[in-house]
């Protein structure tokens, strides 16, 4: 390789590492709606919706934060692993009470019975499927309620995707260096 050659690659690397840290500062955001949402229409027993949340096959490069909110102050919402969802959906519901799977005992990773529809709650996306969990707070809806979530995530660097950019930037650099004429 002649030394014109990695003073180029080195422009480039260096060029594409700090393109990539300002757009990790900036960030990216997406708005959506949690689709397959029903109705909490029985007490004390967490619903969960059917599309999972949105992920991020990048976790651990990128960070990733999601915040929702929702319509309805008379519901309460958090954020359920794919198991405690199936382990939810197997328990019959006259028992889903007494058994975990109510807003005081599921196994929440964000998000709980206390949380407010005018704030909604942030969680840090971790990797795997996960689902938004329902219920009504002081009885039952009526059978065809609707309930609207909708869901903002903030995509930003993470601490690993900093070093690996400073990384790419002390290799452009150093090509370009030794690549000059």
């Amino acid at each position: 390789m002649t030394l014109l050659g990695r003073g180029k690659i080195g422009v480039g690397l260096t060029s594409f590492a700090i393109l990539f840290l300002v757009a990790g500062m900036i960030g990216f955001t997406f708005e959506g709606e949690v689709e397959g949402v029903p109705t909490p229409n029985a007490p004390n027993q967490a619903f969960f919706s059917d599309e999972p949340l949105p992920s991020n096959p990048l976790i651990g490069i990128l960070s990733t934060e999601l915040t929702l909110t929702w319509d309805r102050d008379d519901i309460w919402i958090g954020i359920v692993d794919e198991d405690e969802k199936d382990r939810c959906e197997d328990v019959p519901s006259f028992f889903a009470g007494g058994l975990g799977c109510d807003g005081v005992s599921t196994n929440f990773v964000a998000g709980s019975a206390d949380a407010k529809s005018d704030t909604g709650f942030t969680w840090e996306m971790e990797s795997g499927t996960y689902f938004a969990a329902l219920g009504a707070k002081d009885g039952a809806l009526a059978e065809g309620t609707e309930v609207k979530i909708d869901y903002e995530a903030h995509i930003g660097h993470s601490l690993l995707s900093i070093v690996v950019s400073m990384f790419i930037l002390g290799i452009g650099a150093t090509l370009t260096y030794y690549g000059r004429e």
